[in-house]
């Protein structure tokens, strides 16, 4: 749990197969990080959660709408909140298809305040009062999903940039996608020229303005050198808050600052096989001469997972420039 709380690999393992660093999406040309972190997971428990969500919120939407509209409302969120991700928390380390589920989650918001009228109209559903509790059930478990998330978003690796990121743009582009039922389908109200145009307008506004925002927020990012757009250093506690609440700062199952991509070169004592002295490299980029010499190690490995404790340990910064 101390490594990763979602039982998965570590963070320079996410960052091989994948990962979103905006460092090297912008400065390395890795442009690809924008659409592999919706395929890739931090963990077990995370890959379980978001797959039963995609079951039920996509299953359900697919039904409704057709294969192409829920791929648009996947994709098209899951790279915008990707995007968002890396404006504002360019320096953490994120995956997870969590983006495409909240685009999914928003274009059912977006399905469900432009049909309000008809899910919750008693002339519409006056034979039936029971399809109007089911749409108010259906209203309660999105709002609980949401929540549920959003917790699980702060936890490392998961983000909620990109939930928030995802949840507008699938909000946008399901204004755009999703169609809407008259109420003259239900007999109840004869369709005018005024309300079919507000109708049109609502559909191409949700269109372009996702656009436009894929455009901006992309031309930020390529001009951001990899760094924040804004002075937000606390931005990241809406993405993890170190846990659990009750322990002390050296017990903590996860950690929110950078420790985990520190390095470090290590001298070893020939005659005993011990490492003597390590120069590590904070986040910051300052290096810090550590005496091991009292600690009797030899094994490489058990060092390397040792790093991030003698970061928080010895380094004055443990964040990012």
């Amino acid at each position: 749990l101390t490594v990763n709380p979602m039982i998965g690999p570590s963070a320079q393992t996410l960052i091989e197969v994948g990962a979103k660093k905006t460092s090297l999406i912008v400065n390395e040309n890795q442009w690809y990080r924008l659409f592999s972190p919706m395929v890739l997971h931090a963990g077990i428990i995370h890959f379980v959660l978001n797959m039963l969500a995609l079951w039920f919120i996509g299953y359900a939407v697919e039904q409704s709408h057709g294969f192409i509209n829920v791929a648009i409302l996947f994709i098209v969120p899951a790279v915008g909140g990707t995007i968002m991700s890396a404006l504002f928390l360019p320096e953490y380390i994120s995956v997870g298809a969590s983006g495409g589920i909240f685009g999914l989650i928003g274009a059912c918001l977006a399905d469900i305040v432009t049909n309000w009228n008809l899910l919750f109209s008693k002339a519409v559903n006056k034979c039936d009062d029971g399809s109007r509790y089911r749409h108010i059930k259906v209203l309660v478990w999105l709002i609980l999903d949401i929540l549920l998330n959003v917790l699980i978003g702060m936890t490392p690796f998961v983000d909620n940039f990109t939930h928030v990121g995802g949840m507008i743009y699938g909000f946008l582009c399901g204004l755009s996608k999703l169609e809407r039922l008259s109420t003259a389908f239900f007999g109840v109200q004869k369709p005018g020229f005024f309300m079919e145009f507000r109708q049109n307008l609502v559909r191409f506004f949700g269109m372009i303005l996702s656009i436009i925002c894929i455009v901006i927020s992309v031309i930020l990012l390529a001009r951001s050198n990899g760094e924040r757009i804004a002075n937000c250093r606390g931005c990241r506690y809406v993405s993890c808050v170190p846990f659990p609440f009750w322990s002390s700062y050296d017990n903590k199952w996860w950690y929110c600052d950078d420790c985990d991509l520190v390095t470090a070169d290590a001298r070893q004592n020939r005659v005993t096989g011990t490492y003597s002295i390590m120069n590590m490299t904070c986040p910051d980029g300052t290096i810090e001469s550590i005496d091991l010499s009292a600690s009797h190690i030899s094994d490489s490995v058990y060092l390397q997972r040792q790093l991030p404790s003698y970061c928080r340990d010895y380094c004055e910064n443990l964040f990012l420039n």
